[in-house]
């Protein structure tokens, strides 16, 4: 959280004491005469265009929020209307997955092709550093963001300048808005509605998980609405992994195509690999209680049972398969939680999970070891659904109890999952 709020949040402002829809209110109007930009790339012809005045050797991009920072390219022009930025040397605060192609050097290459010039870790206030050799005059910056529901990661970007990297000049604060609102002494739900109007997930998602945690689950699930609400008209919602288009907001041309990847990868990986895969988490839930993806969820979940026997036949044979779909024109990035990312070559993303069989389970990341039954999984069964035939366990309900609990059959948008205990169960599938 920035000073500001900070300095003006008072902790005794209660969910009991505080209207949240006339904070939602004063909100939404404030943010309409002060808005955040909402700046994107070259294909959606509208990435961020800033003139200054400034003088200095070095630029300093960075956010003020806990998240990843991935941008396309940035451009720093001259006086003369040069981009003077190809080839100087960056410092970015970290790397994500430590891979070369994702630090600070790719944001100057130019490609401008809605993806990854860099990218840093998820953490607090992260930020990349372009070094111009000497002292320059400045004329515009421009940052070409990344295209889809990524690009609001990048919304509280500030850019400032330095002649010596000690005293910095601001540029441009795209979270100007938020020092803007003054509406006296902030409670914790106007603090996190105020994020929330911004599309920092942060501050709503702490508020929701320690209301849960004090047996107050209705406040939880009322807080939960009004943030919806809020970023309603962007096309957004609170989902399992912050503000992105639930399948509640997608068109159903878009559901449908996410079904026909879904069966397609499956078939793939069951027939051509010879590896028996299910859909699993979230997506075997809403499938088996409802028939349809989980309208508040935001992703497609699937996970495979390995022929392997040891830890080090698991890990290569999850190798193999990461090629074999590299190969089917699959996209394959390595998460931070033991599994992979998975985009389809029409462009859906999925997440792929390990399982593996010991002494008569079939222990599956991230549910647990040795604690279903090997025949509630195999043989998989299929089923006919909106239009395809998806791979499911044999018998999903002890999946889904021990996933979600004996009361997995009631909706709660508001469930997460503990990674604690997964963490230490799966240990030798996390990426070194």
């Amino acid at each position: 959280m920035i000073s500001y709020i900070r300095s003006k949040i008072s902790p005794n402002l209660s969910t009991v004491d505080v209207d949240l829809s006339e904070v939602s209110q004063k909100i939404k109007k404030h943010l309409q005469h002060r808005p955040v930009i909402h700046f994107k790339g070259a294909i959606s012809e509208s990435p961020l265009r800033v003139k200054t005045d400034n003088k200095g050797r070095f630029v300093r991009f960075s956010l003020q929020a806990e998240s990843s920072f991935h941008l396309d390219t940035i451009e720093i022009f001259n006086k003369d209307g040069r981009n003077i930025a190809p080839g100087k040397r960056t410092i970015i605060s970290s790397v994500y997955n430590d891979e070369e192609k994702y630090d600070g050097r790719g944001a100057l290459e130019g490609k401008k092709n809605g993806g990854c010039g860099f990218h840093t870790k998820r953490e607090q206030a992260p930020w990349l550093i372009v070094d111009l050799g000497t002292v320059r005059n400045l004329d515009e910056i421009v940052v070409y963001n990344r295209e889809g529901q990524y690009y609001t990661r990048a919304l509280s970007l500030k850019i400032e300048s330095s002649r010596d990297l000690t005293k910095w000049e601001l540029i441009h604060d795209n979270w100007a808005c938020l020092n803007a609102f003054d509406d006296g002494e902030l409670g914790i739900e106007e603090v996190a509605l105020l994020h929330a109007g911004v599309l920092d997930s942060g501050p709503a998602h702490n508020l929701i998980t320690n209301l849960r945690k004090e047996g107050r689950h209705e406040q939880a699930l009322k807080f939960h609405q009004y943030v919806n609400e809020l970023v309603s008209e962007r096309g957004l919602a609170l989902g399992p992994h912050g503000f992105t288009q639930t399948f509640d907001l997608s068109s159903e041309a878009k559901k449908q195509k996410t079904y026909r990847e879904l069966a397609q990868l499956l078939k793939w990986v069951n027939e051509e690999f010879g590896t028996p895969a299910f859909i699993s988490s979230g997506t075997l839930l809403g499938i088996v209680r409802d028939g349809k993806f989980i309208g508040h969820d935001d992703d497609v979940d699937i996970c495979y049972i390995s022929k392997e026997s040891t830890e080090q036949g698991i890990v290569e044979e999850r190798q193999r398969l990461v090629k074999f779909l590299t190969e089917k024109g699959c996209r394959i990035t390595p998460s931070d939680s033991a599994h992979y990312w998975c985009t389809t070559p029409g462009g859906v993303s999925l997440d792929i999970f390990t399982g593996f069989i010991e002494d008569g389970y079939c222990s599956m990341n991230p549910i647990g070891r040795k604690q279903v039954q090997v025949e509630a999984v195999l043989p998989l069964k299929t089923v006919q659904t909106n239009g395809v035939e998806l791979v499911l366990p044999n018998d999903p309900e002890p999946l889904l109890v021990l996933n979600y609990g004996p009361s997995w059959r009631k909706p709660d948008p508001l469930w997460t999952f503990d990674w604690g205990q997964a963490r230490r169960d799966f240990a030798f599938l996390y990426f070194k």
